[in-house]
């Protein structure tokens, strides 16, 4: 072997060196609690990352439609017939005023926006002197941020119509808090929000472990429907094997290929390929996931059942959601699923609203025994567990007739149930 011929088999190539900008890692996001910040230049306390976490909050409740279904009928459930007093009409004139002050409509709403935010804004409104309110109105939960806490307490919130867009020049509105306001000031607003750990400006939502449930629903729905208009492929391959034009002439063929197949009748769509020559042409090479519809089966079913854990739905037929699983169509079933859910989830609401409305109607003077009217049959209520008018009222959500009255009365005076011949 001559030297030239060792010297060249020497000569080992170096292994190439790998680009590190060549290489992409995908970080797959964790989900996070909605951060509540302080900023020096503000004089309020942000919710979320942009400030915009009820925004979020609504589009989850838009996207996801187990989610929006669990919203609206755990509302309706809160709210009933509407609220109501037990001792009406011992007090008809309290009554009458709180009537007047408190609104079935501003009722639904505050309701709606203490299970869909968390939380849930009263706008009180005061007479002139301030000595008497004059009404008690919702206000839109999403358009406030409570203001930086002073000696302990939250003395003020501030308002803006939309958060997420808020300008350097824009100056939103200061509102006090209850009985934190001036004498001038007969607008104030009273935050109603349960206690959460950790937690003090706001409150997260009830269903917050469930939130990345909800946008992976969303997700699995849109990947869908984007893949239908897509016509599910690509279903054209264009090869041009005279070249690589300039950029303009490109966009310039693309143009025109797309104006004349691609319609609104033409599901599909078309990949176009510049190429030097036919022997280094494009070539597409499908990618098959196996099970695909299995797969997507198990999500929307594990996100439907992770949604309704979240928001503590004992049987999903309660809120109108057919289900093969849980509680089945047994009428005691049913009832033992109605009562249970009534008491660990949709009474803690309406206690929470309940105390808050007793609070702010004890400043004109009105005391009554406060209860929503349920919306569960007579036959799904604890009857057999009632002992006073009064529970039993709060129960069925019924008047009693003057008779049942004195028959109950009876009861509790002589300690003994009424006989069939009474």
């Amino acid at each position: 072997m001559s030297r030239k011929n060792i010297k060249r088999s020497r000569n080992i190539s170096k292994p190439k060196e790998v680009n590190p900008n060549s290489m992409k890692f995908v970080n797959l996001s964790g989900y996070e609690i909605p951060e509540v910040k302080e900023y020096s230049r503000n004089d309020w306390v942000d919710y979320g990352d942009n400030n915009d976490y009820f925004s979020e909050l609504i589009e989850r409740y838009l996207g996801s439609p187990t989610n929006s279904r669990c919203i609206n009928g755990i509302v309706d459930m809160i709210y009933g017939r509407g609220l109501n007093a037990t001792d009406s009409t011992e007090k008809p004139e309290m009554f009458g005023k709180m009537k007047s002050i408190l609104k079935p409509n501003d009722v639904k709403r505050i309701v709606n926006d203490l299970k869909m935010l968390g939380q849930a804004a009263i706008q009180v409104v005061y007479k002139a002197g301030k000595r008497e309110i004059s009404g008690l109105y919702h206000f839109p939960m999403e358009t406030l941020r409570a203001e930086k806490a002073k000696e302990g307490r939250v003395k003020g919130y501030y308002y803006h119509p939309d958060w997420s867009n808020i300008k350097p020049n824009d100056k939103p509105k200061r509102i006090p808090s209850f009985k934190n306001g001036s004498r001038s000031e007969k607008v104030e607003i009273y935050c109603v929000k349960p206690y959460r750990a950790g937690f003090y400006y706001y409150s997260p939502v009830d269903y917050q472990g469930c939130l990345q449930y909800c946008s992976l629903e969303e997700e699995v729905s849109n990947y869908h429907l984007n893949n239908i208009k897509n016509g599910l492929q690509p279903s054209l391959l264009l090869n041009f094997n005279n070249g690589i034009p300039t950029d303009d002439i490109q966009e310039l063929i693309e143009r025109k290929i797309y104006d004349k197949f691609s319609v609104s009748s033409n599901a599909g769509r078309f990949i176009l390929a510049f190429n030097e020559s036919a022997e280094s042409q494009s070539s597409v090479e499908p990618i098959h996931l196996p099970d695909a519809h299995a797969q997507y089966d198990f999500l929307a079913k594990e996100s439907r059942e992770k949604i309704m854990i979240g928001h503590g739905v004992v049987s999903p037929i309660l809120l109108g959601i057919k289900d093969n699983t849980g509680f089945g169509n047994n009428a005691e079933e049913l009832r033992t699923a109605s009562i249970l859910m009534d008491n660990i989830v949709i009474r803690p609401f309406q206690t929470l609203l309940i105390d808050a409305f007793k609070e702010l109607l004890s400043f004109n003077g009105i005391f009554l025994e406060l209860y929503f009217t349920t919306l569960q049959p007579i036959e799904f209520t604890e009857l057999d567990n009632i002992a006073t008018k009064i529970k039993r009222e709060e129960e069925t959500g019924e008047k009693l007739s003057s008779e049942e009255v004195d028959l109950i009365e009876s009861e509790e005076v002589t300690g003994s149930e009424p006989t069939e011949e009474e």
